[in-house]
């Protein structure tokens, strides 16, 4: 018998199908996007012609040093991605950090990402 807990966990997930795996997802996104840059992060995207949105993170050690907050930060994109994904659909994404991310509020973050969605939709739309 299941816990309405671990359900209400397993909801949550972030499955496989929503998340770029190959190399080759990858350098269709940064070969040919749509582009939308602050001092944050760098996001890229592309229709794929699924009907889902997929996102791929780079986060580099070279710009997050410590594994704990490039971890978390991975946490805010995946979770901020969770709740605009149906504003994404048909949107392969590619977020890039930049150096200034780690000294980032999480609020200011996520109001950043937000902007970033509209952004990205709108100009895939219209190309």
């Amino acid at each position: 018998m299941k816990s309405g807990w671990s359900d209400r966990l397993a909801s949550n997930t972030f499955p496989r199908s929503l998340r770029l795996c190959h190399k080759g997802d990858y350098a269709r996104v940064f070969e040919d996007s749509c582009r939308s840059v602050d001092p944050v992060v760098v996001v890229l995207g592309r229709r794929n012609g699924l009907g889902v949105p997929r996102l791929g993170l780079a986060i580099s050690k070279r710009r997050v040093r410590r594994a704990v907050a490039r971890n978390r930060i991975k946490r805010l994109i995946r979770e901020s991605f969770r709740t605009h994904q149906r504003q994404l659909r048909g949107l392969d994404v590619v977020i890039i950090a930049r150096t200034a991310i780690e000294g980032v509020e999480t609020t200011d973050f996520f109001l950043s990402l937000e902007r970033h969605w509209k952004k990205i939709r709108n100009r895939c739309d219209s190309s």
